[in-house]
């Protein structure tokens, strides 16, 4: 179990980890190499390859390029519980997730993949149970790597967020090309992946920019999510792509009454980046 792992209690070897991850760091430079040094101090439990391509990134999870056996080999992420701070969640239904992560000269993809037996993508009349993901990047590859607890004040962390509540209106919208929808241009939601910010618990800030664009479909009892952004850009509340950076996943299941805090995370692992 990696030394990151802090869903059971706090790790009580730090000062040796933060030791030993300053001489990783000393050795790498601090430079070229980025964030890989998570790997080696025991911070990112695993890493995921980013391969690169000259195609377009599809939008559709189920279109044909996402089924390259060839060209992509999808790493398994497990979910643990979320026992950090309350709701405790100690049992979430969804234990692992497949990342397939590509890209071209401009865009990055990642296809997130997951058994769920049904489909929650509604509104309750008292509270919202519906199935989510979401990816959590920090924003300062020169610290060390915040406790998966989005972020705190010096550890501001971007989240791109995927519901599948948005999905519906969304496929309508695509069916009718927009026809017939009353709502301001201004105020239509483009994407069912919002981008996010946070310093902490109950924090959560949408961005005025959202440069995250997404779509999920579930079908043989699995959802399957495509998230997609440009690998940089101007944005200071944005994570930047361009060299390899650390990664989170949440996954929410709404058929199992998830929601906020009750839900299934991984610890960081290392999206390698070409």
């Amino acid at each position: 179990m990696s030394m990151k792992r802090l869903f059971g209690g706090v790790c009580d070897c730090l000062p040796a980890r933060k030791l030993f991850l300053a001489c990783v760091m000393f050795i790498a430079g601090c430079g070229s190499s980025g964030m890989e040094y998570c790997i080696e101090s025991g911070e990112c439990e695993l890493a995921v390859d980013v391969v690169k391509i000259s195609d377009e990134i599809p939008m559709d999870p189920n279109d044909s390029f996402w089924k390259d056996a060839s060209r992509f080999h999808p790493q398994v992420v497990e979910l643990g519980p979320q026992m950090i701070t309350n709701p405790k969640w100690p049992d979430p239904s969804v234990k692992s997730v497949q990342v397939t992560g590509v890209r071209n000269g401009s865009e990055i993809g990642l296809l997130l993949e997951w058994s769920d037996s049904s489909m929650e993508n509604e509104i309750e009349v008292s509270a919202t149970h519906t199935d989510q993901a979401a990816l959590m990047f920090p924003l300062q590859a020169e610290k060390e790597l915040p406790v998966i607890s989005m972020g705190s004040e010096d550890e501001i962390v971007n989240i791109w967020q995927w519901r599948a509540i948005w999905e519906p209106v969304l496929s309508k919208s695509r069916q009718s090309g927009n026809r017939g929808n009353n709502i301001a241009p201004a105020k239509r939601r483009q994407s069912s992946v919002e981008d996010l910010t946070a310093a902490g618990f109950s924090t959560l800030t949408t961005q005025d920019e959202q440069d995250v664009s997404g779509r999920g479909v579930w079908k043989d009892k699995a959802w399957r999510v495509v998230f997609k952004r440009t690998l940089v850009n101007s944005d200071n509340a944005d994570v930047q792509l361009d060299s390899p950076t650390a990664m989170a996943i949440a996954v929410w299941n709404g058929g199992n009454r998830e929601r906020n805090g009750q839900k299934g995370i991984s610890n960081w692992i290392l999206l390698r980046i070409e």
